[in-house]
């Protein structure tokens, strides 16, 4: 599903010399993989937000949905910035481009530098591993601001138990409304039933047997059927304890439809992540750095 296009990278940015890859570059590479990673998470709220509508009375729209959603929204672009920067540099690229002697091999620090270091070259030569940590990273943290134990899953759990419970009320209101005088006559023949039951005696049990039904039902046990409390509520409520198990599974999903998203085999294969690869032009970006 190649349904995203890479968001521009600002080559406009690049310094006229650099090094290795600190400043400037580091900043530039880390906005990259977000800005390439900006439509499949916006895919994975997507689908979230739908499946979330479709456990609410009432089914919601996804915008609204997505309102509910917003702290984790939030929580994502607080953190985004800071954990690939530091999954990139330093916990895998830094340092200088020395082999074991202490030399720096050809095609370091650029154009492809067989030496995992800090610079341009080092980081296109390793690229299936700088791809696989901004995939890594965006699927963790993912992971992670969906934790039911965290404050920002329990202000959506509240916002969204809110709604339901609001839509509940509406539509009892409106059911109210609409049918008055089947809610009426339901109550009152479930008295007339249990008065009738508790008044009767053995007579009356054989000349029920012996009676002929009706060709047709009364008006009052047409009312009794439509009103009956046990048919209105499947129809119009969705319990609390219901939706509570509903969300948490459906957030926690939400890694996994990245993984979908990405085409994601399980495994840190070289040819990996054939949708989430942007390897030609942002090998391009990076050498862009000198």
């Amino acid at each position: 599903m190649r349904f995203w296009s890479l968001l521009p990278l600002l080559f406009a940015t690049v310094p006229a010399t650099v090094s290795a890859c600190e400043g400037d570059c580091m900043v530039g590479v880390t906005n990259a993989w977000l800005g390439n990673y900006t439509s499949p998470v916006n895919f994975v709220w997507l689908k979230v937000a739908q499946q979330i509508s479709d456990i609410m009375p009432g089914h919601p729209d996804t915008q609204t949905v997505l309102g509910y959603l917003q702290p984790l929204l939030t929580a994502y672009k607080k953190q985004a910035y800071q954990g690939m920067e530091m999954a990139i540099f330093p916990n895998y690229f830094h340092g200088k481009c020395l082999d074991s002697d202490g030399n720096e091999p050809d095609g370091c620090p650029n154009p492809d530098c067989p030496i995992v270091c800090g610079t341009p070259g080092s980081l296109v030569h390793f690229y299936p591993k700088l791809r696989f940590i901004a995939y890594n990273q965006t699927y963790h943290l993912l992971q992670s601001i969906v934790d039911p134990e965290t404050d920002t899953y329990q202000q959506v759990e509240q916002a969204i138990m809110n709604a339901a419970a609001s839509d509940h009320g509406d539509r009892r209101r409106s059911y109210s409304r609409i049918y008055p005088r089947v809610l009426s006559d339901a109550v009152n023949v479930g008295h007339n039933n249990k008065a009738s039951h508790s008044g009767s005696g053995s007579g009356s049990s054989a000349a029920g047997r012996d009676s002929v039904p009706a060709s047709r039902p009364t008006d009052s046990s047409r009312s009794a059927s439509l009103g009956s409390p046990k048919m209105l509520v499947p129809v119009f409520l969705k319990r609390a304890q219901d939706i509570k198990p509903a969300l948490k599974s459906v957030l926690e999903q939400a890694h996994g439809l990245l993984a979908n998203a990405c085409g994601a085999d399980g495994v840190e294969a070289t040819n990996g992540l054939p949708h989430c690869s942007w390897e030609v032009i942002m090998k391009e970006f990076i050498l862009s750095y000198p």
